[in-house]
């Protein structure tokens, strides 16, 4: 074998063995066997358990803290990394900004009409008092919010949203849909951009009534009005993103 050969050959084992490093560190994790925040084994330790290369555990290293799994400190070396919800959440919202091929906004409408209205549906079920109080205060934030303020206006939209998908009482749900809302500001922007301040008045109108219509329908305990309603509200949002298609 000549020595290029060599090289390549080395390369490949030394990526093998990364792999294999990476996995196992992956699986004591995932057991618990090392948990957030504690330090891991160093470096010489990983190469006498494994009988490598400081380069194969470096790399594993490296891949899982570019997974986030671990996190590098310098001169104190490899910790798992304390995982969140937050965490998960920025991996999906990054994913889904690089993903983007034009076709992301109708994507997510699809996606919010498949699962808002049993959401809102659940809401109405197993809201409490509290949270009705929450909703409310949204609710008259939207109206006091000035006009043709996308910015605001989209963030307290988001968030009227996000209270709703607490209020359904499950813990997944909230987690799975907070990247959809948090989409929505950007989505928001490339819809009304062009609109004019009259224009705006009116689309702000329609979403204080459809806020209204569905809060209404939460408080009295109404699953399958709050369903309906959050579709009506959501129909609605596909069709201003489609009248914006033909304005560009």
């Amino acid at each position: 074998m000549s020595h290029q050969g060599d090289a390549f050959h080395k390369i490949g084992s030394e990526n093998l063995l990364s792999r294999r490093i990476e996995r196992s560190i992956e699986l004591s994790i995932k057991n618990k066997q090392y948990v957030a925040g504690q330090k891991l084994p160093t470096e010489g330790e990983f190469c006498k358990l494994f009988s490598v290369s400081r380069t194969a555990v470096r790399e594993a290293f490296r891949s899982l803290s570019a997974r986030g799994l671990v996190v590098i400190r310098q001169g104190s070396g490899a910790f798992v990394n304390e995982i969140s919800s937050d965490w998960a959440i920025d991996s999906i919202n990054l994913y889904l900004e690089l993903s983007d091929d034009g076709n992301m906004i109708f994507d997510i409408i699809r996606a919010r009409q498949l699962f808002e209205p049993e959401i809102a549906g659940q809401a109405a079920l197993h809201r409490t008092e509290a949270e009705l109080e929450e909703l409310e205060k949204n609710l008259s934030a939207l109206r006091h919010c000035t006009t043709g303020d996308l910015d605001a206006e989209t963030e307290i939209d988001s968030q009227f949203h996000i209270l709703i998908s607490r209020a359904s009482r499950n813990p997944v749900v909230s987690l799975l849909m907070r990247p959809i809302f948090d989409s929505m500001p950007r989505f928001k922007q490339a819809i009304f951009a062009k609109n004019q301040v009259g224009d705006m008045a009116a689309e702000k109108d329609r979403l204080v009534q459809f806020h209204q219509d569905i809060l209404d329908a939460i408080r009295k305990g109404d699953p399958g009005e709050a369903s309906y309603n959050m579709r009506a509200h959501i129909r609605r949002s596909e069709k201003n993103f489609l009248e914006s298609l033909k304005q560009r």
